[in-house]
């Protein structure tokens, strides 16, 4: 694929499974893009093979700022292969991972991610299954990488009172906001 003029692409709700996200993977790597969006929200592309596909093109593409991996099925491995990805990438502005399988485990990669040196300025980990212990080590990555400008952990499996006492800490923080829960 040569097309130096793609800027955005919105794959969202298309029903490729993974075999199909390999192949369109590949065609991207051929060829030299100007993506900046990409989505491929509500699809099958979870599997350990299309997440490393995945990582590549942000390893390669200078371009891509935004990317939509909501409901996906994407699980804690596949945040692991993510941020290792990353952490080599500086050109990522928003990352979108809402509606997935995320537990704790993915809170901690992402926030060891935002402490590094990206550019990630939108985060949504909104509707997974982080628990108090997760959103609250998230919310503490976000007071050390000063350039969040919005983090959506809404939906999240914080009981009431633990999610009082997270509001609490933003007020603390100031991060009333910033991070929405």
């Amino acid at each position: 694929m040569q097309n130096n003029t793609l800027k955005s692409l919105n794959l969202s709700k298309n029903p490729f499974k993974s075999k199909g996200a390999v192949l369109f993977f590949r065609a991207l790597k051929g060829g030299k893009t100007s993506l900046q969006y990409l989505s491929l929200a509500s699809t099958c592309c979870g599997s350990t093979e299309v997440v490393m596909m995945l990582c590549a093109l942000l390893l390669r593409n200078p371009t891509l700022s935004h990317l939509n991996l909501n409901t996906t099925g994407l699980k804690d491995n596949a945040v692991t292969l993510l941020a290792e990805s990353l952490v080599h990438n500086t050109h990522l502005n928003s990352l979108c991972l809402s509606d997935n399988l995320l537990s704790d485990g993915s809170a901690h990669e992402v926030a060891v991610t935002l402490a590094d040196k990206n550019r990630l300025h939108h985060v949504d980990l909104s509707y997974n299954r982080m628990t108090a212990k997760g959103l609250y080590v998230l919310i503490q990555s976000s007071t050390v990488h000063n350039r969040v400008t919005r983090m959506d952990l809404k939906g999240n499996n914080a009981t009431p009172r633990q999610h009082k006492d997270l509001v609490r800490i933003l007020e603390d923080l100031a991060l009333v906001g910033t991070v929405v829960l």
